[in-house]
């Protein structure tokens, strides 16, 4: 089939107005775990090498079996699973974690997440770390373009939700130019725009949300 598609301008991205909420729990009576999610936002589009900055903090906090995060909660037997992301659209970013810990595991589990966030808060991350993380990064860039499909793909990211375009060839350079400071200011950047969001879906009340909400700044007991 022909379409026959004029060129045109592209429809206006929508911008909505970011404000945080109120620690937000679905009760379901046959979830015996809870299952979580938080963000926090900034009202701004993050450059590639901020993306790629922020990838390679996520993986020091959740990417692997040895991870700040993942790592230490499985080996502390506390967490089924726990990831982090980020999105970056037109208007805005957002640091994203989600997971699943049984109820018993949950409060030291938060314990361990606002540990670990301090810790790159305050610019302690091991230099270790950030070898591995680039290390990892490089070799993702190596080979991520082996297929049309892939290639399509890291365009396709790129491009319809910010169009923008980064050719595959600058990464390394853009790994390469990845420091701490950069990840350090970036997560400042996150945590302290006041925009942030708390969910979770669990059988348990609203008290215990509240508390694990708590222990990551996101109460406004603690603003």
């Amino acid at each position: 089939n022909h379409w026959d598609l004029k060129p045109g301008e592209r429809f206006e991205i929508p911008q909505d107005e970011l404000h945080s909420a109120a620690p937000v729990l679905i009760r379901r009576k046959d979830a015996s775990n809870i299952t979580f999610a938080f963000s926090w936002l900034v009202p701004r589009r993050l450059d590639p090498s901020e993306v790629y900055a922020m990838n390679c903090l996520n993986h020091i906090l959740t990417g692997t079996m040895s991870s700040r995060i993942l790592g230490q909660a499985r080996k502390n037997g506390l967490v089924y699973g726990i990831c982090s992301d980020l999105s970056n659209s037109w208007h805005n970013a957002s640091w994203d974690f989600d997971g699943e810990v049984n109820t018993e595991s949950a409060e030291d589990l938060f314990a361990l997440i606002r540990q670990e966030l301090e810790r790159i808060l305050s610019g302690k991350i091991d230099d270790s770390d950030i070898v591995a993380a680039k290390s990892y990064a490089t070799g993702r860039y190596e080979m991520g373009a082996q297929t049309v499909g892939q290639i399509s793909d890291y365009y396709a990211d790129g491009y319809f939700p910010n169009e923008s375009l980064t050719k595959y060839d600058r990464m390394p350079a853009l790994i390469h130019k990845i420091t701490k400071e950069g990840m350090v200011k970036l997560a400042q950047e996150f945590f302290h725009s006041n925009i942030h969001a708390f969910a979770a879906v669990s059988s348990i009340d609203k008290a215990t949300i509240n508390r694990l909400a708590a222990q990551l700044s996101f109460s406004e007991e603690q603003k």
